[in-house]
């Protein structure tokens, strides 16, 4: 698979966490670029740079063996977009997470869908398709002239209703990958720099993720050509429910993973943390054991709630929606803080 000969064709190419290396602070450019944190968090973690320039389609979501990962708290969403880039050129510490079902709560497309799901006839409903098209590609072109747009990771298209009916999921995942295409070929075109990345909705395996990635890539090959297709980053949103073997098996052609908690969220708030913490410490196991620098994130409102417990075991951070992100910024503040003054005594006490 692409996943596998991306890593291994080229011995030079220096896999690192996002941007960040083992001697950056974990999260400042998150903390810098969020008013609302308390400035006292922010005296400890805001010595970060946003770096300029021509955006790097060949940083990978991996790290080198045996670093210590930057645990980074990323958007979940739309909900607190800046709708104009302050800066053009100036990188994120990571990716936005957007998910494409979201695209479908705006009033007209929701509207046709609702049309789409319930035509029986088949050329009404490729018509109705072909006006949901142009409504995704709209979605996806205000994506990109948003700050959200320098650097995205969109999830697929997927909801039960859809999972029930096959053909039609293609069909909107289909028509979602084109506008999404098209409206970032559109921008390249204009001089623009968003770079945005993949994720197939919630495999059970290898063969299904396989088969989604192969799917995805094609689309991006008809519609962008090979070169940005190569460089277009594929990952894997899974469930918490996930089997390891499944999900370590999945790691091996996956660009990064992400865990989502929203996919379960059978308990309110924090009654929920514990389970996904667990869950998510199994998830993680498995994916080392095959492959030690995969990057693991987590998602929903459960991660949140978790985060404490997902920095001990090492995952690579979370993503927060907008009414939870300022107290996980607080609290990944903490933690990291903790652990260098933990680091510093330990040092301070091998000279002694």
């Amino acid at each position: 698979m692409k996943g596998e000969r991306q890593q291994k064709d080229d011995p030079n190419k220096e896999e690192r966490p996002f941007k960040y290396n083992t001697g950056d602070r974990t999260i400042g450019i998150e903390m810098s670029q969020s008013a609302s944190v308390a400035s006292a968090a922010a005296e400890f973690l805001a010595d970060g740079e946003p770096r300029k320039g021509k955006v790097n389609r060949e940083r990978t979501y991996s790290r080198r063996p045996g670093e210590r990962q930057a645990f980074l708290v990323l958007r979940d969403g739309t909900g607190e977009r800046s709708h104009q880039r302050e800066e053009p050129g100036v990188y994120p510490a990571g990716p936005c997470l957007i998910r494409g079902e979201e695209w479908l709560l705006a009033p007209e497309t929701a509207t046709l869908y609702s049309s789409w799901m319930s035509c029986s006839d088949e050329e009404q409903a490729e018509r109705i398709l072909q006006r949901i098209y142009h409504r995704l590609r709209a979605a996806a072109a205000d994506l990109l002239e948003s700050a959200d747009g320098v650097w995205a990771a969109v999830a697929l298209l997927y909801t039960p209703e859809l999972a029930a009916r096959p053909a039609r999921l293609a069909a909107l995942q289909d028509a979602q990958l084109d506008a999404l295409f098209a409206a970032a070929l559109h921008s390249q075109r204009l001089g623009g720099d968003s770079r945005i990345d993949l994720l197939a909705p919630y495999p059970a395996s290898l063969e299904e993720f396989a088969a989604q990635r192969e799917f995805i890539e094609a689309v991006a090959e008809q519609t962008l050509g090979h070169a940005y297709a190569a460089a277009c980053r594929i990952g894997a949103l899974l469930a918490p429910d996930v089997g390891q073997a499944a999900a370590g098996e999945i790691a091996r052609i996956a660009d990064f993973l992400v865990l989502d908690g929203a996919a379960e969220e059978a308990a309110p708030g924090e009654n929920a943390a514990e389970g996904f913490a667990t869950a998510a410490a199994e998830v993680l196991a498995a994916v080392r054991r095959v492959r030690p620098a995969a990057a693991v994130l987590a998602a929903g409102a459960p991660a949140a709630y978790a985060l404490a417990d997902l920095y001990e075991i090492g995952l690579s951070g979370v993503f927060c929606s907008a009414a939870l992100r300022t107290e996980a910024l607080l609290r990944a503040a903490c933690l990291t803080w903790i652990a260098r003054q933990d680091n510093t005594d330990a040092a301070a006490g091998g000279w002694q």
